[in-house]
């Protein structure tokens, strides 16, 4: 997570909109991802986390 705050553009885009991202956190053997949206120069919106393993965002 503290790469959403260092420089959250180097995540990889999740869809069409550029400013909705994924960060991908590893744990173990898989780990999980996060949905975020950059809504500022200093803020992101963390809306959900999957774990890597599950087909969609719950």
């Amino acid at each position: 997570m503290q790469s959403l705050k260092i420089s959250p553009f180097i995540c990889r885009r999740a869809g069409l909109e550029p400013l909705l991202r994924e960060l991908v956190i590893s744990f173990g053997r898989s780990g999980y991802v996060a949905l975020f949206e950059i809504v500022g120069t200093t803020d992101v919106v963390v809306s959900a986390v999957r774990h890597q393993l599950e087909d969609d965002y719950h």
